[in-house]
């Protein structure tokens, strides 16, 4: 079990880099560290522009590569790497995120035996480090500079149920609007398997819309607003490797795209040690 929480952080955070939250309520432990590999496929049909759904399809082709290392047992640091196709014309890398995650307190019930409920605070910064699309119907993305503070509550049990909380906001460098973040999730972590089912949403504050009056100069001006729906399942199938996969859908929204994603991807240990073979 304690493995596979562990590794249950990589797994929801290289998947939020398309669609959930950044971060949850579970730590590395100090030392160790995890590679993620995988890609996403968004199948748009329809656009918001404003609040107004209009025909316009987008289909969102990402590869992330993600890193998690526990700094401390109560600290961790996660990087992740995102390279981006729109439609299949534009290409390029998009927003590289540092993150850290510090686990300030922990509160246990009945002495542990009901749970505990851990309190957490996440801050980090992202920035495009390409010159992506920002404009028309393939941009990338609004080429954001962003930092991002979120509390994060989470209740585990010693069966594996668990369920977290949190929010936040998104100070942006003009000329892209901030924004106020928010994200709900349950789930179970056994032994050998984990799933678990989320919510993830965003409230641009302020920001022109497109097709909209005024018109913005650059769609870096959008106000973004999304509520989305999905759900992750992992597993092992070695000691150091395990595979992943999930599913997204936009509910509603302001000037994104509405479709369902999918995503595949593998998880790496590098650092669990081998099991010693019995003697014979």
């Amino acid at each position: 079990m304690k493995n596979l929480l562990g590794v249950v952080l990589i797994v929801t955070t290289s998947f939020s880099a398309f669609t959930q939250g950044r971060v949850d309520g579970f730590l590395k432990g100090k030392g160790n560290l995890d590679i993620a590999v995988g890609t996403n496929v968004e199948l748009n049909e329809r656009f918001y522009a404003g609040n107004n759904l209009i025909d316009l399809s987008r289909t969102i082709v990402s590869a992330n590569t993600f890193f998690a290392y526990g700094i401390a047992n109560n600290l961790d640091v996660n990087v992740s790497i995102p390279f981006v196709s729109v439609n299949g014309v534009e290409n390029n890398l998009q927003d590289v995120a540092l993150f850290l995650k510090y686990q300030f307190t922990q509160l246990k019930l009945a002495d542990g035996k009901k749970g505990k409920i851990n309190f957490l605070i996440a801050g980090g910064f992202s920035s495009n480090i390409t010159n992506y699309e920002t404009e028309g119907g393939s941009a990338i993305g609004q080429q954001a500079k962003v930092l991002d503070i979120r509390p994060v509550i989470q209740y585990q049990t010693n069966s594996g149920f668990f369920t977290t909380l949190q929010g936040g906001y998104n100070y942006k460098f003009d000329p892209v609007p901030d924004a106020a973040v928010f994200a709900a999730k349950i789930g179970l972590a056994k032994a050998n398997w984990y799933a678990d089912l989320w919510y993830d949403g965003q409230i641009g504050r302020g920001g022109l819309d497109y097709l909209g009056i005024p018109a913005p100069a650059s769609f870096r001006e959008l106000g973004v607003d999304y509520h989305k729906i999905g759900g992750t399942f992992y597993k092992p199938v070695k000691e150091r490797l395990g595979i992943y996969g999930g599913a997204s859908y936009v509910l509603d929204g302001r000037n994104i795209s509405k479709g369902i994603g999918f995503s595949l991807g593998l998880v790496f240990k590098p650092n669990v040690k081998r099991k010693n073979k019995s003697k014979e």
